[in-house]
């Protein structure tokens, strides 16, 4: 099976945005030395339309389209779909675990599409036991 990973919103943003967090770490290059391999390894990302409607608060649809097309052209990008069960499970764990509902579903998805769920986001690491999370740097 080929090797997949899904990128949390926060990842996207760093990219595009070349961020770098509170303490100073770049975490604009991780994410981008993370997608160039991903591409180069002939891998696969994948994105769910929440990961849209997300990024759609900060960036414009053209924001938007421009940081993605290369990915889609290249066969490296890849859009799943997300059930009304994904998102009942979702809205179930995240009142349980009091955590964000976005978050949540980041990682119902990467579950069932048998997915690495990259995040540099503190909120995941109390779902590790859902899926498989790295931040972009862990990813050799």
């Amino acid at each position: 099976m080929e090797e997949r990973y899904y990128l949390d919103t926060c990842i996207w943003r760093d990219h595009y945005e070349n961020r770098f967090g509170k303490t100073g770490r770049p975490l604009g290059k991780y994410a981008t030395k993370l997608i160039m391999k991903i591409l180069s390894d002939k891998k696969v990302i994948l994105f769910s339309e929440f990961t849209i409607r997300e990024l759609r608060k900060d960036l414009t649809k053209e924001e938007i389209n421009d940081m993605l097309n290369l990915l889609f052209i290249s066969g490296t990008l890849k859009k799943v779909g997300i059930s009304e069960e994904e998102y009942r499970e979702a809205r179930k764990i995240s009142k349980e675990k009091g955590l964000p509902l976005g978050d949540v579903l980041h990682v119902i998805i990467s579950r069932n599409n048998k997915a690495v769920l990259v995040s540099q986001d503190w909120h995941f690491k109390k779902l590790k036991n859902l899926v498989s999370v790295k931040a972009p740097e862990e990813i050799n």
